[in-house]
């Protein structure tokens, strides 16, 4: 008897542990990096779309794309989101024609309105920056295409210790390793505008396949496991 009277409290508090670990939580992703979102019209899979096997089954995870960001008003794209919820946000630049240094300048304050709006509706945000495109040369090394806005987000996501997922240097490791020919099948085909530049296009890739969308969220889920600190680290599956 004295030993049933010592188990089952540890029993009962063993049940609302893992009950409280299985709290719902929404994660609602939010942007609009090409390889975010799928186009069945391509044959393209979005790599957001294949992040909910990450996570345990309390957590649903919801893609928003959002295209259109107004300067004016930063809190419009966080519309989607509601008071509790975890936003995992990749946001390009607004285009403007002006010197590179000063763009750069013009996006931090984007981002910083962002991450202000999204304090004041009660969200927290994981930021990432852009996935890199497949793009390698002729001697095959694997080039960046996203100029300084991936620093831009760092030095935002550093300086106001936010939390970061780093996609765009995930993407181009992963892609320089694996080499030109084994990342083929991870993208969509290029086709050629004309016959001329099919050597280069076969060396290209912008929107994902099945195979190269889970790649990419395994590379986000590995990100996460590998940050105790992260907002979701304790929501992913082992």
């Amino acid at each position: 008897m004295k030993r049933l009277f010592f188990v089952v409290p540890v029993l009962v508090m063993s049940l609302m542990m893992h009950a409280a670990e299985l709290k719902p939580l929404r994660v609602v992703v939010l942007g609009d990096d090409p390889m975010m979102v799928s186009d069945e019209a391509a044959g393209a899979v979005g790599y957001a779309t294949l992040l909910q096997p990450l996570f345990d089954d309390a957590v649903t995870v919801e893609v928003k794309a959002s295209a259109t960001l107004l300067p004016d008003d930063p809190a419009a794209l966080l519309e989607p989101a509601r008071k509790g919820d975890i936003v995992l946000l990749c946001k390009r630049p607004v285009e403007a024609q002006v010197e590179e240094k000063l763009m750069a300048d013009i996006y931090l304050d984007q981002l910083v309105a962002i991450q202000q709006a999204a304090k004041k509706r009660g969200v927290k945000t994981i930021w990432l920056t852009q996935a890199c495109p497949r793009y390698f040369t002729a001697d095959s090394t694997q080039v960046h295409r996203q100029g300084i806005f991936p620093d831009v987000v760092r030095r935002m996501c550093k300086r106001d210790q936010q939390q970061l997922i780093d996609l765009e240097q995930l993407t181009a490791d992963w892609l320089t390793d694996a080499g030109l020919d084994s990342t083929a099948t991870a993208f969509v085909p290029v086709e050629p505008a004309i016959p001329m530049a099919a050597n280069k296009v076969a060396r290209e890739g912008y929107r994902l396949t099945e195979a190269g969308a889970q790649k990419v969220a395994a590379l986000i889920g590995d990100a996460i496991r590998a940050d105790k600190r992260s907002l979701l680290f304790k929501r992913m599956r082992p």
